[in-house]
C-alpha cells in the first residue's frame, strides 16, 4: 500500500511539473506574441507548439508560426481541390480553385525558403518569403474576381495573410 501511495505521490508530482512547464511555455509565447498584430492568432497556434522547444523566444515562436501556417496553407490546398472536384462547381471556379491550388503550392515553397531562413536568422528573407506568399494569396482571391464568383477560399486566405504578418513581424524581433 505504502509503495502505491508512494508511486501514485511521484506520478502527480510528475504530471505538476509537466503542468508548470507547459504553462510557463505558454505564457513566454504570450509574451513574444504580443509584439504581433494578430496576437490571439499567434498564441493560438505557437502555444499549441511550445513545449517541444527548450526556449521560448521570438526566433523559436516564428519558427512555430511557419510550422501553423504550413499545416493551414496545405489545409487550404486540399479544400481547394476538394471544391474544385464538386461536381455543383462551375467552370470558372474550378479554374480559379486550381490556380489557388497551384498559388498554394507555391506558398509552401517560400515556407521551405523561411524555414532555411530561420536556422541562418535571416530576417530579410523571412519577410521576402512572407510578402511572396502574401502575394500569392492575393492571387487567388483576384482569380475569382476575374470570374465574378465569390470565393469560397477566403477564409483560407485571410487566416493565412494574419499569420503571415505574424511571421513579418516576429522576423523584426529576431
Amino acid at each position: 500500500m505504502a509503495r502505491s501511495t508512494h508511486a501514485l505521490l511521484l506520478l502527480l508530482a510528475v504530471a505538476a511539473a509537466s503542468f508548470s512547464s507547459a504553462a510557463a511555455a505558454g505564457l513566454e509565447v504570450a509574451d513574444v506574441c504580443k509584439g504581433t498584430p494578430y496576437v490571439e492568432l499567434c498564441s493560438a497556434t505557437a502555444g499549441k507548439q511550445a513545449s517541444r522547444y527548450p526556449t521560448v523566444d521570438a526566433l523559436s515562436v516564428l519558427s512555430m508560426q511557419v510550422d501553423a501556417f504550413s499545416k493551414r496553407a496545405a489545409a487550404a490546398r486540399l479544400h481547394a481541390m476538394k471544391m474544385a472536384a464538386d461536381p455543383a462547381s462551375t467552370p470558372g471556379a474550378v479554374r480559379a480553385l486550381k490556380t489557388c491550388d497551384t498559388l498554394y503550392s507555391d506558398v509552401e515553397d517560400n515556407l521551405g525558403a523561411a524555414r532555411r531562413a530561420i536556422g541562418f536568422k535571416d530576417a530579410v528573407t523571412i519577410r521576402a518569403m512572407m510578402g511572396m506568399a502574401q502575394q500569392d494569396m492575393q492571387n487567388c482571391d483576384e482569380e475569382f474576381r476575374k470570374e465574378g464568383a465569390e470565393n469560397p477560399m477566403t477564409r483560407f486566405d485571410q487566416s493565412l495573410l494574419n499569420i503571415s504578418e505574424n511571421c513579418r513581424a516576429l522576423s523584426n524581433l529576431i
